[in-house]
């Protein structure tokens, strides 16, 4: 009895000092780590593929990787059921020494709001970078699909590759990084080949691009296009230059360009021809484009049949920003994000009653016969009613930027006005500036003031009153202002 008492009395000064031994080995047990702490391995990115080193200076890292879905798949106005071509998602990596942002461009027709918000809070777990220090920004290709909410079994079945994809992607970039040498922005301009595809008729009225194929009496455009292209170029010490465009255009035709087949479009023949005549690498940054196309109906304006042939050309314009390029400084990244609450156009319940009776129409034929009692352009509008009615009263549209030195990307989420793209871009405090719409998002189009009383396709199918693009265009240039400020 006296070495079983003997015994007990060891084990119970045995087994606390075990416990306090094996704490940290249990999650169970492990206390939960303090913010701070949490934040330094976010820092660390420790990762699956291990830790990444950054470096102590300025640095850019870029990646590519594959994003192609399995077909059959919807895309614009029709079902893929082959691939042309890959579609890429491309992730340029900027690490100013301290932070980074990641600035990605997606081969697709659009990304939706909640998918770009998943992907997010992905990257902010993996690797610590905050939702205003990324840029989710879609080429519009419609040859590829839209990545958003959807009931489609083809689109879910995709959206565990996007994810993944993304933060390879990014994980990918950030393993890359190489210190930047210098940096150097450049600007040249387009001919022939950017259009406003908004008209004034010889009567005086305007009519779209949509409804004006068969009519030959365009006297002039609504506005002129902005044809500025702009070019930022990192040449790093130990790797390929990095090169960035920015362009403002809607080349896409009704379907794309290649109607029943994943393609993305003309983006890869450009990439293609840019990085083997300038040797680097190359990522497209898609630019305001609602009320633009590479189609003009005014004799002797147009020069390409497709935005394909145009590649050649685009490809020159592309050679000419960077031999007119000027260097500039780099710095410190600052961002900042917002929403801007948009108020959706209340339509009539006789309008909505209309509408519902149109779409529900069995055939094109009847729908068209009610389009045209009812005073619709055409079932689209109608669609485009119904999409109010579901919006309710309001959305809140998020705007975000990113600066660094002399640069800035802002991003609208939404197809912007050319117009709209260049108020932000001429009054930026920055040296240059990259106008990203369809970024973080998609909130269809948001004509300016000035294009509402035309009508036209654009107008009819927006969702929000008018006002709001020039809001936006205030927001975002008070965010650029605040940081430049805090500089």
């Amino acid at each position: 009895m006296k070495k079983i008492i003997a015994i007990l009395c060891l084990l119970t000064m045995i087994l606390p000092l075990c416990a306090c031994a094996s704490e940290g080995l249990s999650e169970q047990t492990a206390p939960a780590p303090t913010k701070t702490e949490a934040a330094d391995k976010q820092d660390k990115s420790e990762t699956k593929k291990g830790k990444i080193d950054y470096p102590d200076a300025f640095a850019v890292g870029f990646s590519r990787v594959d994003i192609t879905p399995a077909t059959p798949i919807p895309i614009y106005n029709t079902t893929a059921t082959s691939v042309h071509d890959p579609l890429w998602l491309t992730c340029t990596a900027i690490w100013d020494g301290k932070a980074a942002a990641l600035i990605f461009s997606v081969d697709s027709w659009f990304v939706g709001k909640s998918t770009a918000d998943t992907a997010f809070k992905r990257l902010e777990k993996e690797f610590g970078i905050p939702s205003e220090n990324v840029i989710l920004n879609s080429t519009h290709a419609h040859s590829a699909p839209s990545v958003t909410s959807s009931e489609k079994p083809e689109i879910i079945r995709y959206f565990p590759k996007f994810y993944n994809q993304i933060v390879v992607a990014a994980d990918e970039a950030l393993r890359d990084l190489d210190v930047v040498e210098k940096t150097y922005t450049g600007k040249s301009y387009t001919e022939g080949i950017t259009f406003v595809r908004r008209y004034l008729m010889a009567d005086g009225s305007y009519k779209g691009i949509a409804s004006s194929n068969p009519c030959t009496d365009f006297v002039a455009h609504e506005t002129e296009a902005d044809n500025e292209m702009r070019t930022i170029r990192f040449d790093r010490k130990n790797k390929k230059d990095v090169l960035m465009l920015n362009h403002q255009t809607h080349y896409g035709g009704a379907t794309g360009l290649y109607p029943d087949q994943i393609s993305a479009d003309f983006i890869t023949p450009l990439r293609e021809t840019v990085e083997k005549e300038l040797d680097c690498l190359f990522a497209y940054q898609y630019g305001a484009s609602g009320n633009l196309n590479f189609i003009s109906f005014i004799e002797g304006e147009r020069k390409y049949p497709t935005y394909l042939e145009a590649v050649p050309a685009l490809a020159e314009d592309v050679k000419n920003a960077v031999n007119a390029e000027k260097e500039v400084t780099v710095g410190e990244i600052r961002s900042m994000e917002t929403t801007v609450t948009a108020t959706v156009i209340k339509d009539s319940e006789e309008r909505i009653r209309q509408a519902q009776e149109i779409v529900d129409a069995p055939n094109e034929a009847l729908q068209g016969q009610l389009c045209a009692k009812y005073g619709f352009e055409a079932k689209n509008e109608a669609s485009a009613v119904l999409r109010r009615v579901r919006s309710g009263e309001s959305q809140d549209l998020p705007l975000s930027v990113i600066t660094f030195g002399d640069i800035c990307f802002a991003a609208f989420p939404y197809e912007m006005f050319d117009t709209s793209g260049k108020q932000v871009r001429d009054a930026s405090p920055y040296e240059t500036t990259f106008i990203c719409s369809l970024t973080n998002g998609e909130f269809g189009y948001l004509p300016t003031t000035e294009a509402f009383p035309h009508g036209c396709y654009e107008v009819y199918v927006t969702r929000y009153v008018q006002g709001t693009a020039e809001l936006c265009v205030a927001e975002s240039l008070r965010l650029l202002n605040e940081c430049k400020n805090a500089a």
